[in-house]
């Protein structure tokens, strides 16, 4: 928030590794005690192959980390605009009959419960309070697949009764399958995790990697600096690897996570109105972390 804004974010980046970074200092304060002679004498050699391995294995993950990040923000902005197309489609379609009235409104209450209900799914929580009131013709444990199936009914029902033709039948339900398309991929994101035995590889060679540096450099001296210096590069690679295990999961309810409920505030916004209690963002514009 304002100026300290980088220092709270540190903060908690750095609370988030409390475990590793007290780890780090242990393994440090044993080593530094080891005399000169017990130092190995091939660790020279062996910290250019590591620093090598390290680099090349931990650049890797962390891209791949965070073109897993990426595509899921990709796939909830896609899920954003389908629904902001959907309620202009609605709004075109709209004969202003008192028979299509109630219909259109339960396609766009339901479309934003849909939102708020893949957030708490993707999050492994509950919807926030209000959002199973949005739509009290449905059950309140419906999935949110289930809530996309109801809409194609509705659409169906709209057909049915002559108020839509088979073309702005066609043009709802692309929409629909459009926002099942994104929700299929981001549960694939949720669900389909980095392989743990690749991820315990690079923490294992990355915290390798860092003790043999910091024996290097305390080997030459045991001077403050060298030892303040080695900390410095323990804690560069074992916080670049953790980052990257942080961003492969963007939808874990966590505070590395994408903004899903601002995301959902912005789509009430769009089909319910900027004053429907749902479309209030729930931090403060000014906030460290959007949840």
């Amino acid at each position: 928030m304002g100026p300290a804004g980088p220092v709270k974010v540190s903060a908690r980046v750095i609370w988030a590794l409390r475990v590793d970074l007290l780890v780090m200092v242990t393994v440090a304060a044993v080593m530094a005690p080891i005399p000169d002679s017990l130092q190995d004498e091939n660790a020279t050699a062996v910290l250019s192959v590591l620093g090598i391995c390290a680099t090349i294995f931990i650049g890797f993950r962390n891209s791949n980390a965070y073109s897993r990040w990426w595509e899921a923000r990709t796939l909830w902005g896609g899920v954003i605009i389908n629904d902001r197309a959907l309620d202009n489609d609605l709004v075109s379609l709209d004969d202003g009959s008192p028979a299509m009235a109630p219909v259109l409104d339960r396609l766009r209450r339901r479309q934003v419960r849909h939102a708020w209900q893949l957030a708490a799914e993707l999050r492994g929580v509950r919807p926030p309070a209000g959002v199973t009131d949005l739509t009290p013709e449905d059950p309140a444990e419906i999935s949110a697949t289930e809530l996309l199936t109801r809409q194609a009914h509705d659409v169906q029902l709209l057909a049915r009764d002559g108020h839509i033709d088979s073309q702005s039948r066609m043009m709802l339900m692309s929409l629909n399958t459009a926002v099942v398309t994104a929700q299929s991929g981001l549960e694939r994101i949720r669900n389909q995790p980095i392989p743990v035995h690749y991820d315990g590889f690079i923490r294992l060679l990355a915290w390798v990697f860092a003790i043999v540096a910091f024996n290097r450099l305390d080997a030459a001296s045991h001077h403050p600096g060298s030892i303040a210096i080695g900390l410095v590069i323990m804690a560069v690679f074992i916080t670049a690897e953790r980052l990257g295990h942080f961003i492969e999961e963007p939808m874990s309810n966590r505070i590395f996570d994408l903004p899903l409920y601002r995301f959902c505030a912005t789509i009430t916004g769009n089909l319910l109105g900027p004053d429907h209690p749902l479309a209030q963002p729930r931090e403060d514009a000014k906030a460290t972390v959007w949840m």
